[in-house]
């Protein structure tokens, strides 16, 4: 499984396409005035759910947050949530104004 990456002025995604399909498992993101990022979306078709797709573009969004200095808004709930339950994470969350 190899997970894609797209970004253009305004944001970006992580995908992970799926042969023969238009259904993606997508984690979405748009780039803020401020110089955070905001999580903002985290899809997964159904017939993909329980596999750890939706942790897997996480993931790789934390890496590019490390390798990028990015702050992130998780305005995602799944992202949120995630980003609560791993300490290490807790450092990429942008600060609240």
């Amino acid at each position: 499984m190899k997970i894609k990456f797209e970004e253009c002025e305004t944001g970006g995604r992580y995908f992970i396409p799926e042969f023969g399909s238009q259904d993606v498992a997508e984690l979405t993101f748009h780039f803020n005035e401020d110089g955070t990022i905001t999580a903002d979306h985290t899809y997964v078709p159904h017939r993909k759910r329980g596999k750890g797709l939706a942790y897997k573009l996480l993931e790789r969004l934390m890496e590019d947050a490390k390798a990028r200095d990015w702050k992130i808004v998780p305005s995602c709930s799944y992202v949120a949530a995630e980003m609560r339950r791993k300490p290490e994470w807790r450092g990429f969350e942008a600060e609240k104004a």
